[in-house]
């Protein structure tokens, strides 16, 4: 495959975890690499950015999202981790490819020489038909160390590759120029300056370590 047709998608946790039960959405990830399989027949590379991984380990750790602390969410990484991947591969199976698990921290982004060996690995897992899942490594990483969010993450994994497309899939239906729950809120399909709607789009999911801002904030890193 050519390195100049990738697109790399982020994936939200409420997507593929159950908020309520903590278990995997089968039946979201069966679509998603059922249209990942169809984007790889036309030649296009596919890297999907993935959370979920802290909210399928949090079951096992005995702890709800809404009450979890650092520890505790490190804690379920290392557990959850092995769930997703586990997920993502037994489907990828069904339409006959690989999945790869790649976990980073912030400085695999700023040390010159891990940034050249991240990218150089990611290329060569493409190169061999297998479709990266990259995560931010949660089990490790400290304020300090982070890029912050799975948002994020992607947009700097979209650069890194050169990619020609930077998509992120959410349960919310889009941006909106207020709260989407807000009575009048309007759908917003074309956006040349985030700045107005930071302040509008504050607030995340329960599951999730983002929202819209970092989202909008993500938007801006891939365009850089």
């Amino acid at each position: 495959m050519s390195q100049a047709n990738t697109v790399v998608v982020k994936i939200g946790s409420t997507l593929v975890a159950n908020s309520e039960r903590l278990t995997p959405r089968f039946g979201f990830i069966q679509r998603l690499l059922e249209d990942v399989a169809k984007l790889r027949e036309r030649g296009t590379n596919v890297i999907l950015c993935s959370s979920g991984a802290v909210a399928l380990g949090l079951k096992i750790v005995g702890e709800r999202p809404e009450t979890a602390g650092v520890s505790d969410k490190q804690a379920a990484a290392a557990c959850g981790m092995p769930l997703l991947t586990n997920a993502y591969k037994q489907i990828g199976h069904e339409f006959d490819f690989e999945i790869a698990q790649v976990l980073l921290t912030l400085g695999d982004f700023e040390d010159h020489r891990r940034f050249l060996n991240t990218r150089n690995t990611v290329h060569r897992l493409l190169e061999a038909g297998v479709m990266p899942i990259i995560n931010e490594n949660d089990s490790i990483t400290t304020e300090e160390i982070r890029v912050g969010d799975n948002d994020r993450l992607a947009a700097k994994v979209a650069q890194m590759v050169d990619a020609k497309n930077f998509i992120i899939l959410t349960e919310v239906d889009g941006l909106f120029d207020r709260h989407p729950d807000e009575e009048g809120a309007e759908f917003i399909s074309e956006v040349t300056d985030v700045a107005p709607f930071m302040e509008a789009t504050k607030g995340k999911s329960t599951l999730g370590t983002g929202g819209m801002t970092t989202k909008l904030m993500a938007a801006n890193i891939a365009q850089e």
